[in-house]
């Protein structure tokens, strides 16, 4: 039986969040408009794809210019995170090299194309996973994306490592088990299985592939 786990991206693997908000107040200058954003801001964006952020983000723009907007900043923001990248968390790399060991690792997240490989390559990360999967790259929810890895790589069993409780949501569509990692960015009432640090990850995904 082949057995993998996948992860979440933002809030699961790194915090990138005063990065992002620095970008795109910085597109924001540019662009001479009076939006502006803070970490909070940003935290409220994690999460959701670019339709569900866009209005969100620009809530004085019709959908058409937010998403234009969106995509300006999100341009921008790529680009300004391959010089700053985000932080892993305490004992990520540790944890993720005693389970590539006996477990296949992806990632698959709903972020834009080119911004897993800023944590990939920039934290040269790119050696504990097999594969990887955002939604700039399809334009699919995550469940979708979730299932079309399974079948691309032949995977038996999944567990989804996610910090928010889309994350869950979108894993009971797929039929996959979820861990909610505490220490991210969301709460959700009556998690099942969680970690509040990578320390706790290895025991959790060892007894819920044994259930």
């Amino acid at each position: 039986m082949k057995q993998a786990i996948f992860f979440d991206l933002d809030g699961t693997l790194w915090d990138a969040i005063e990065q992002i908000a620095t970008s795109w107040n910085q597109t924001m200058e540019r662009l001479n408009l009076k939006y502006r954003f803070t970490k909070e801001i940003i935290l409220t964006h994690m999460g959701l794809t670019p339709e569900e952020t866009g209005p969100i983000a620009f809530y004085n723009e019709t959908f058409e210019e937010s998403m234009k907007l969106f995509y300006e900043c999100v341009h921008d923001e790529i680009v300004f995170l391959r010089k700053h990248p985000g932080k892993i968390y305490e004992f990520e790399k540790k944890v993720l090299s005693n389970l590539c060991k006996k477990y296949d690792l992806f990632i698959v997240s709903n972020a834009d194309k080119g911004y897993i490989q800023n944590y990939l390559y920039g934290l040269k990360m790119d050696k504990y996973f097999i594969d990887f999967i955002q939604y700039g790259d399809t334009n699919l929810p995550k469940w979708q994306n979730i299932l079309y890895m399974k079948e691309k790589h032949h995977i038996d069993e999944i567990i989804y490592v996610g910090d928010t409780i889309k994350d869950k949501i979108e894993c009971e569509k797929a039929n996959v088990k979820f861990i909610h990692a505490r220490y991210g960015f969301g709460k959700i009432e009556n998690d099942d299985f969680f970690i509040d640090s990578f320390l706790d990850l290895e025991r959790v995904i060892d007894q819920l592939f044994n259930k």
